[in-house]
């Protein structure tokens, strides 16, 4: 998978590649529409989503193995999950004496779009659980992805000659001065808890042309992630009227906010049946304790809980702190924990599904 250079709007191959994995280990696989790969094994019992992105960041890196770490552009962010989910169905199916049914979809453009989960979404099928392969560690489960929303903030000036700046406003003096305000007013990045703050950050910031005039339009695009309890549109209505009162002191510029891509927040539950059978092959697999874990990132789960409130979490091997970075890289020794993992995973789900009487009193 890793040999199969997969950024996001280019997934093809490896999906090609995925399909007849697929096949080969007992699925009926075939590529939808948008490119999607969606693997189905098992027609009785309860039906089981497991999903995972095959597209990546742009920017290749060099595939290479060191002793238990495998390097390579999606190493972590997020084949090694997916390749987990697919060996871990498999063997689970082997294993079970009790009926479960899986879907696997291998989705493209988590990294952008999210087309490849909307269309699952579309699809209207009605699953018991879901899992999201996302690095969890192999002793972690995330159970909460923080929304986001981004902003496009345009500042417009009068402008003037380069020779006589202090006579005429600048777009790019005005666009930073708001950018500092805003961070202050707005945001929350210094918060101890970060997950339950408004965080954000300027991802691109352009101003003025080249020449001997001062800047008379400026642009900056920010990227924002949003607490659970705090909805896009509030957040989108709390900045317009900060934005508001902050144009009012500010006659020489005009500012425009404009929003995209808002996604909500999402919390689930540590009590589920689902993720109480994670735990209980997590400890038979590692030991120890599991931790529950709040991540300040977004993924497809924020999509999906938005169709079906049903228990789901995110689960894979490797750190997050790799994801989109040059030494992005797996352990190999957490990889196959993680498959196994998923192989008891899926077959104790399945037999608490079976006997009502194992499942406990709170579900998701």
């Amino acid at each position: 998978m890793l040999e199969l250079y997969s950024p996001s709007g280019s997934e093809a191959d490896l999906a090609k590649f995925l399909q007849k994995e697929m096949e080969s280990s007992g699925l009926a696989a075939s590529i939808d529409k948008v490119g999607n790969v969606v693997g189905i094994l098992g027609d009785e019992g309860p039906r089981i989503l497991l999903c995972g992105h095959m597209d990546t960041v742009p920017g290749r890196i060099p595939i290479r193995q060191d002793v238990d770490l495998l390097y390579g552009r999606g190493a972590v962010d997020a084949k090694s999950s997916l390749a987990a989910m697919i060996v871990g169905a498999a063997l689970a199916k082997k294993r079970s004496s009790y009926p479960f049914q899986v879907t696997i979809a291998a989705v493209v453009e988590e990294e952008t779009s999210s087309k490849g989960i909307r269309a699952i979404i579309g699809d209207q099928t009605q699953y018991a659980m879901a899992v999201f392969g996302e690095p969890s560690g192999v002793s972690n489960m995330i159970i909460g992805y923080k929304g986001s929303l981004k902003l496009h903030a345009s500042f417009t000036t009068t402008g003037g000659h380069s020779a006589s700046p202090w006579l005429s406003a600048s777009s790019y003096e005005e666009s930073t001065a708001f950018w500092r305000a805003f961070q202050k007013g707005v945001l929350r990045n210094n918060a101890p808890s970060k997950f339950e703050a408004i965080t954000g950050c300027v991802t691109r910031a352009e101003a003025g042309d080249l020449g001997n005039s001062v800047p008379t339009r400026a642009t900056l695009d920010v990227d924002l992630r949003i607490p659970p309890g705090l909805s896009s549109n509030d957040l989108i209505t709390k900045i317009k009227e900060f934005t508001s009162r902050y144009n009012a002191n500010r006659p020489d510029v005009r500012i425009q906010a404009d929003f995209e891509d808002p996604t909500e927040a999402f919390l689930g539950f540590p009590n589920s049946t689902a993720v109480s059978a994670f735990r209980w092959a997590i400890r038979k697999v590692k030991g120890g304790q599991v931790a529950m874990v709040k991540k300040t990132g977004t993924s497809d789960m924020n999509l999906f809980v938005q169709c079906q409130n049903i228990p789901m979490f995110a689960y894979g091997p490797g750190e997050s702190r790799f994801d989109h970075t040059e030494v992005e890289h797996v352990r190999i020794s957490e990889y196959l924990a993680c498959i196994e993992v998923y192989a008891q995973a899926l077959a104790r789900f399945a037999e608490k599904a079976s006997s009502p009487t194992l499942l406990p009193a709170a579900t998701q």
